[in-house]
């Protein structure tokens, strides 16, 4: 048993300029809590059980747990017209990801080449499941363009009770 609730926030991954294809859905790589650009803003608190896998949070008991993200992105050149992230349980295929995701919202403009946004949801999740965030814009873009953009592009997962 845990000595608090099972939870879990991952910062994006450095990708640097690596870039995502336009209108394809991209699933997002995450690193480890306490490390990298975001680790002061990442944790675990189920020393690592939840944050094993680069693409996933992986629930430890079954429960409501709300998840809740924010994503920001920048278009590799010129303007950026839409964006739009989701998060599912149980996938990791890009496509799969946003065909029946639980949490979908559009990303608003910060400025001409870069968009951000936030949502969240709560939902009853089984031991064993996993929620994955996907990405897709309509012009090839970069996530976690810098340092600030790496740590405000989070997924992150909270125990809040057992289910009713």
């Amino acid at each position: 048993m845990f000595l608090e609730p099972p939870a879990c926030r991952r910062t994006a991954a450095a990708q640097g300029t690596e870039q995502k294809a336009g209108d394809t859905w991209q699933p997002v790589r995450w690193d480890k809590p306490g490390m990298g650009a975001g680790a002061a803003f990442s944790y675990d608190s189920t020393g690592g059980a939840m944050s094993q896998d680069p693409y996933r949070i992986v629930v430890p008991i079954p429960g409501l747990y709300e998840i809740s993200t924010g994503v920001v992105v920048r278009s590799v050149s010129g303007g950026l017209p839409w964006a739009v992230a989701a998060v599912n349980r149980n996938v990791t295929n890009g496509e799969a990801i946003s065909t029946l995701a639980f949490l979908r919202f559009g990303l608003g403009r910060s400025e001409s080449r870069e968009k951000s946004g936030a949502g969240s949801a709560t939902i009853f999740l089984d031991a064993g499941d996993y929620v994955s965030l996907a990405v897709n814009a309509s012009e090839a873009f970069v996530l976690g363009v810098d340092d600030g953009a790496q740590a405000l592009t989070h997924l992150e997962v909270r125990w809040t009770g057992a289910r009713p």
